[in-house]
């Protein structure tokens, strides 16, 4: 089982911060915590200790995660707020709850805001999801002019606020729709609405739904306006639900071509885990001329209900997310696209991409 010199000694082995393989391992791992539920969510404040003499030297100290329960796991949250790594104190786990399917959420100190207007856990199909085992706070739809006033004031109410100019992004980020017409009309009201509320931030969308060049053109209005692909699998793509697997892989290239050609900031979300890494590898070659910003990986996840089959074999090995970030750090080192360390809680890369620092709010 994995133990502190274990850590210590790939982190020399890849040249990454101790810290940065700690938590890739923990995401993977997720953590045994006395509970009856299936998934949790913590920040961390990182113990003072010698251990992470790195992030210390840059005071960045606290980061946040949602995790699986795994009675197996290594990680213990113990006494309901110190987070164990074996017998090796890792740092304060801080308001250790569930990690239930919220209708909203903030991110980055409450500068970008995520909305899932469309229940989210009423979406099912891809294999490696886990909303839909999720506690559903999420059932109120967010469709028409009035629901988003609605929320937005109460919104505002409760946190003080007078308008959203604070804002740098608003997130779409929620199950499917029931067709693309909906889906589009609905950014179309939330660029409006926001603008309301003295929004001039990005809004981003993360999903399958806006692929053809009709649907795309038709929400050329929403400047600045970021989309990301969900591909989340390149060669198994029987993982995914029906609507999302008929996609293919030229189809997504050609969309996002499409869509970076009407000034949109493209990507697309991967998880790392399921796949070969000679195969992440070709594919991430091939799509990286096909975005402007870098990619949303995130690393594999396993829940009590997901089948074994889901993780590649490989992928039992910690060293194969070391090994995955290697490669993909060869592949967007002559790029500027660089991963946000506040979009992504599940990421492989915490506080350095290769040799360079990376900075920014890793705390809702």
């Amino acid at each position: 089982m994995l133990e502190i010199n274990t850590v210590v000694r790939l982190a020399e082995r890849y040249n990454i911060p101790l810290e940065d393989v700690l938590f890739i391992a923990l995401n993977i791992n997720g953590v045994n915590f006395e509970c009856d539920y299936n998934r949790m969510r913590m920040a961390l404040h990182l113990a003072d200790s010698n251990l992470f003499n790195y992030a210390k030297q840059r005071e960045e100290l606290d980061y946040y995660f949602a995790l699986p329960i795994n009675q197996e796991s290594p990680f213990t949250v113990v006494d309901n707020n110190i987070l164990l790594l074996q017998n090796t104190v890792i740092g304060q786990a801080i308001g250790p709850t569930e990690d239930i399917c919220d209708s909203h959420y903030p991110r980055r100190k409450g500068t970008s805001l995520n909305i899932n207007p469309n229940s989210r856990t009423s979406c099912h199909g891809c294999k490696f999801c886990y909303a839909a085992y999720q506690v559903p706070y999420d059932r109120k739809k967010l469709i028409t002019d009035f629901d988003l006033r609605e929320f937005f004031e109460g919104w505002m109410s409760k946190y003080g606020l007078t308008d959203l100019s604070h804002l740098v992004q608003i997130s779409i980020v929620t199950g499917c729709y029931e067709n693309s017409e909906d889906l589009c009309r609905f950014l179309r009201t939330l660029k409006k609405v926001s603008m309301e509320y003295k929004f001039v931030g990005k809004i981003f969308y993360l999903g399958s739904q806006i692929i053809s060049k009709d649907w795309l053109r038709s929400i050329a209005e929403i400047q600045p306006f970021g989309i990301c692909f969900s591909l989340e699998t390149f060669e198994r793509r029987g993982l995914l639900r029906k609507e999302k697997r008929a996609v293919s892989l030229r189809d997504a290239c050609e969309s996002m071509d499409f869509a970076r050609g009407l000034g949109y900031e493209v990507n697309f979300a991967y998880i790392v885990g399921t796949e070969p890494l000679d195969v992440m590898e070709y594919h991430f070659g091939c799509f990286k001329d096909h975005i402007n910003k870098f990619p949303t990986i995130n690393t594999l996840q396993m829940h009590k209900y997901h089948e074994a089959t889901l993780k590649d074999p490989e992928a039992n090995r910690l060293e194969y997310y070391l090994e995955a970030r290697q490669i993909l750090e060869q592949l967007f080192v002559g790029t500027s696209m660089r991963p946000l360390v506040w979009e992504d809680y599940r990421s492989l890369w915490f506080l350095t991409f290769g040799e360079e620092p990376l900075r920014g709010i890793r705390t809702p």
